[in-house]
Parts: structure tokens; C-alpha cells; sequence
């Protein structure tokens, strides 16, 4: 759909957020599903903010089943809510500051407290929530700026987040900032996931429908409907399209 990701494994995946974090500088990271391609074929600050990241993660079965029809295969489902526990092992050892914005209030700091719990080496050094009005978006900056975050997990949904990490995080010290869209929800105990034989099965769409059939039935019964209507039609008319780069491929 012309967007560029990082056709990765989820370690490999984790090793290049790692090594974003020990250089100076930057590093954007997005996750795509088919809902993100949806959106970004038509609204252009969106699909900017994508073009520019410097990590893209084909996230979900539908980017998967769309890799399978157009000959160019995803190697892993790398979701921000999986890649999640894994970053904190990670960075478990004290040396990466992170920083938690967004969800509801109270949504966050439930975050960090799941963090503590499980991963205590890593040093949480700010939160705040989602739900701040423009004239406070400055102060928010600022907490992060002062807070000297390393790593930003900002959890708005996208388009969104996006576009506000591009425009919102330059003068800050933080080296890494990734759109988390729903995972607060679901780190903090807001909302449960879907058993892992359901996420193994590529069917957690299907448990998310259930959870919340009037905000999502219209992202995945229809947006899933002309996702892989826009796949098809990408298969006829360009079907030789991709680069040559194996770790990076067009979806």
C-alpha cells in the first residue's frame, strides 16, 4: 500500500529498539495494522508521519494474510502490546529512563505499576494521561523534557500519536518514542486480552470485537472488508512493486 516496514522477527525487533536507545537522536516507531492502512490511504499527515518514522512493525493477521497474497511474507506479528514485557526485560537493568502518556487518567499509573511488579529494575521517571487540553499540550512537553526520558510510550490511537510524536518530541532528549494505541488498556487491567490460543490463532480481532462491538464494528467488519478489497486490487495492477532489502519491505 505503499508504506515501508520493518520486516522483522520480534527479537530482532527488540534488538533495534536497543540499539535506537544507546544512540543520540530521535528514533520514531509506529506499528501498522490494517486499520493503520486504511486510515493512511487517506489522510495524508498520517501517512507522512509513517513515511518518516524510522521503524514501521507490521502488527496483526490482516498486514500478515495481505503479505501472503502480494508474495511479499511478514515474518512475525511484532505488536506493541507483545513487544511490550519484552522491552522491559530488556531494559530491566536501570540504564533507560521511560516515560508513560496517555489513556485515561489513572490508566498510566496503573501502567507503571505493572511495570514495578514485574520488571522493578526499570525506571519509570514520568506519566501522565491522554486526556490534556491544547493549551496544557506545552506543559506536557515539558514534563517530558524535564523528566529526561529515554524512552516515551505514547498511547493516543492512531493517527494521532503519530503525528504527535513527530511534531511534539524533537527538543527533548528522548531517543525513542513509539505509538502504543490500546496497550494501556490492557497493562493497566482496564481491559483484558484475549486468551493466547485466540492471539496465537490470529482470532484476537474477533475478542476484541465482542469487548466493544459498537466502537469496533466498523474497523473490522468493514475496514477489514476494503483492506483486503485495496490488497487485491494492489495485487493486479502493481504486482512486482517491492524493494529489493529484505529487512525492509513495502506493505
Amino acid at each position: 500500500m505503499g508504506v515501508p516496514f520493518d520486516n522483522v522477527t520480534m527479537s530482532e525487533a527488540i534488538e533495534q529498539l536497543q540499539g535506537d536507545l544507546e544512540r543520540p537522536g530521535l528514533s520514531r516507531v509506529a506499528f501498522v495494522n490494517a486499520d493503520c492502512l486504511n486510515l493512511a490511504s487517506h489522510r495524508a499527515n498520517y501517512r507522512e508521519a509513517l513515511l518518516e518514522a524510522d521503524r514501521v512493525y507490521a502488527d496483526g493477521v490482516g498486514v500478515k494474510i495481505a503479505g501472503r497474497i502480494l508474495g511479499c511474507p511478514v515474518q512475525d506479528n511484532v505488536n506493541g502490546t507483545d513487544l511490550f514485557p519484552q522491552l522491559c526485560a530488556a531494559i530491566d537493568d536501570g540504564s533507560t529512563r521511560l516515560f508513560l502518556l496517555g489513556g485515561k487518567p489513572g490508566v498510566a499509573e496503573a501502567v507503571k505499576a505493572w511495570v514495578k511488579k514485574h520488571h522493578p529494575g526499570v525506571t519509570v521517571c514520568g506519566v501522565h494521561h491522554g486526556y490534556f487540553k491544547e493549551k496544557e499540550e506545552s506543559g506536557v512537553i515539558r514534563a517530558i523534557a524535564i523528566s529526561e526520558a529515554d524512552l516515551v510510550l505514547v498511547a493516543f490511537g492512531a493517527p494521532r500519536q503519530e503525528v504527535w510524536i513527530r511534531d511534539s518530541l524533537r527538543g527533548t532528549s528522548v531517543r525513542v518514542a513509539i505509538g502504543v494505541g490500546g496497550l494501556f488498556d490492557f497493562y493497566s487491567g482496564r481491559i483484558p486480552r484475549a486468551p493466547k490460543w485466540m492471539r496465537r490463532s490470529g482470532l484476537e480481532w474477533t475478542f476484541r470485537l465482542y469487548q466493544e462491538p459498537r466502537r469496533l464494528w466498523r474497523r473490522y467488519i468493514i475496514g477489514n472488508v476494503v483492506f483486503l478489497g485495496r490488497t487485491l486490487f494492489r495485487r493486479v495492477t502493481t504486482p512486482s512493486s517491492f524493494p529489493n532489502r529484505p529487512e525492509v519491505q513495502e506493505s
